[in-house]
């Protein structure tokens, strides 16, 4: 089969086009996800480096040659800092600009030797391969299966140019392999046609996932805390009953001493601060999944835990909760918790709780800020 060489570069250009309008019409319905930005100003950069440089047959000019090859590293340096936003980093400007910058002080010296042409933006194709698929998977704000995928088209994509380098050093006779060597080749053009195409949908599935991920960690989130609220909790209190088995298993139920009389004396503002104080305090101290707010001024935990163990770790919190409350608010309001503890086994979580609720009550009436095992 014989591939034109100019109708896969409109093919190209025009379907590079169409997908960087894409992303950039994904972004503007939604705002939030700045990265798709990115990446749609990426596609554009490409479409009109390709188009650029192949605009006419024969060797470019020098200007159309460095503008094009410009607007190329753009591409991958906005498809990097788009990585990174979508991660919550700040857009790194100097990144970005980085690759362009280096291909216009050493173009003057490589204009007329193709091979150190092809080994340069190889190189810089190469890192910016590297570094988006590094802030993919080193700074990656949230498990999305999405975002694996992009990092193995990423690697792929650092391997090919890995592959480019070589033949720029190490010329070879070999048709296939010579292809990729070209500055447009219909093989390197059906290469790009097949991978823009894949790499867009994966961001734009990145970005739905994302979204999709953002909307359920509210629901599970109390957002006054950040500690899991009760649906939370009580998934999590299953999942860990269920993998428990017969083996005994503690609740503690913790709630905040004379809460609603500092609610009243000092304040909402000082009651939201010393629920707060409470929920970084159980984060420090109890595994994650373990514990939530289960409304107003009372917590819970569920943890694989013997009697004496669970007591130990509650009069913990309860010493350390006490400490962070004086740190904190000083002599505004002096807080403490009384907690309810239970141990059993074969329990659901809502027959624990309402043991560790027994408890909780018996604390109460025995003045408070102290720990009692049922």
């Amino acid at each position: 089969m014989v591939l034109d060489p100019a109708t896969l570069t409109v093919a190209f250009v025009l379907l590079s086009g169409a997908l960087g309008t894409l992303l950039l019409f994904s972004w503007a319905l939604n705002r939030k996800v700045k990265a798709l930005a990115w990446w749609g100003s990426a596609y554009w950069l490409i479409a009109m480096g390709i188009g650029l440089a192949n605009i006419r047959q024969g060797q470019p000019a020098y200007s159309v040659l460095l503008v094009a090859n410009i607007l190329g590293l753009l591409c991958y340096g906005a498809l990097y800092t788009g990585c990174r936003v979508f991660n919550g980093r700040s857009a790194s400007l100097p990144g970005a600009l980085a690759g362009a910058a280096i291909w216009l002080g050493a173009f003057p010296f490589i204009y007329t030797s193709q091979s150190e042409r092809l080994l340069l933006s190889a190189l810089l194709t190469l890192v910016y391969s590297i570094l988006s698929a590094w802030e993919l998977g080193r700074y990656a704000s949230r498990p999305l299966a999405s975002s694996r995928v992009v990092l193995v088209l990423l690697l792929g994509l650092a391997i090919f140019n890995l592959s480019r380098i070589g033949i720029a050093l190490a010329p070879t006779s070999v048709p296939w392999i010579d292809a990729l060597a070209h500055r447009w080749s219909p093989s390197m053009a059906l290469l790009l046609v097949v991978f823009g195409p894949s790499v867009a949908f994966m961001f734009l599935s990145m970005a739905k996932e994302g979204v999709e991920f953002e909307y359920k960690q509210a629901a599970l989130v109390d957002p006054l805390t950040s500690v899991p609220n009760r649906r939370a909790f009580m998934q999590n209190a299953g999942r860990l009953l269920a993998q428990s088995g017969a083996r005994p298993v503690s609740c503690l139920l913790f709630d905040l001493d004379n809460f609603k009389a500092i609610n009243d004396r000092y304040g909402h503002d000082t009651g939201d601060r010393i629920l707060t104080i409470f929920g970084e305090v159980l984060t420090r101290h109890l595994p994650q999944r373990t514990f939530g707010r289960l409304g107003g001024e009372e917590f819970g935990a569920i943890l694989p835990l013997d009697a004496r163990e669970a007591a130990l770790l509650a009069d913990r919190v309860r010493h350390a909760f006490a400490s962070a409350g004086a740190e904190t608010l000083g002599d505004l309001a002096r807080v403490t918790v009384s907690v309810g503890c239970v141990t059993s086994a074969g329990l659901d979580a809502g027959a624990l709780l309402r043991r560790a609720d027994a408890a909780l009550y018996q604390a109460k009436r025995s003045g408070r800020n102290i720990v009692i095992a049922a």
